[in-house]
């Protein structure tokens, strides 16, 4: 995510992105905020909010949004559209998902949103966020994952070619994601080929 060509990508990208994602995507960033907000907890991190597809969806009364992104272009779309939402307590940064792991210890939940599958080393990425972030705080991933069997993870395999030309991961198993965590806690709260997953750090947890 963090490599000039991905950058180049996101300028092209930004002007369709939320009409392309409309339909499919919007209603399962909608369910990953809602279940944010449902947390205690007021300090979010948003890492890679894109055009600021999900701003529309956090409770502004519950939670103080903090939301970076590598793209220029894609943080000036996500500026314009927090204009609509002037309730919202929100601090919009340039900056890569590496970057921001050091300062995971700020926030109670940090948000991914089809991020990790785009960044070089997505567990490593994951495994930062985990090792800083404070007992009892929590992580919730937007993205396909690979299933263990079955077709698409064959269609997974055979498509990695192409994904590396376009700048994601199509081979993505949620396993091999979080096998670098130490106790993690993992609860799918909306299970299939793209899943919300929320990975909670448990009290005494290094």
């Amino acid at each position: 995510m963090s490599t000039r060509l991905n950058n180049l990508r996101y300028f092209l990208f930004a002007r369709v992105y939320d009409l392309a994602l409309r339909r499919f995507y919007q209603p399962l960033v909608r369910q990953l905020v809602a279940a944010v907000n449902a947390q205690p907890g007021r300090r979010v991190l948003e890492v890679g909010v894109g055009t600021g597809i999900s701003l529309p969806f956090y409770d502004a009364q519950r939670k103080h949004v903090t939301a970076i992104d590598c793209s220029a272009p894609m943080l000036q779309a996500a500026q314009a559209k927090a204009t609509q939402f002037p309730t919202l307590p929100l601090a919009l940064a340039e900056a890569s998902a590496e970057e921001y792991a050091s300062r995971a210890a700020d926030f109670e939940q940090i948000v991914f949103c089809s991020v990790l599958s785009v960044v070089r080393e997505p567990a490593q990425v994951l495994q930062a966020y985990y090792e800083a972030l404070a007992p009892g705080s929590r992580l919730y991933l937007l993205n396909h994952f690979t299933p263990a069997q079955g077709p698409l993870r064959l269609a997974d395999r055979l498509l990695t070619p192409i994904g590396k030309v376009l700048g994601f991961k199509n081979y993505f198993p949620l396993s091999a994601l979080t096998a670098g965590l130490h106790r993690p806690e993992i609860t799918t709260l909306k299970p299939g080929y793209w899943s919300i997953v929320q990975i909670t750090k448990p009290q005494g947890a290094a």
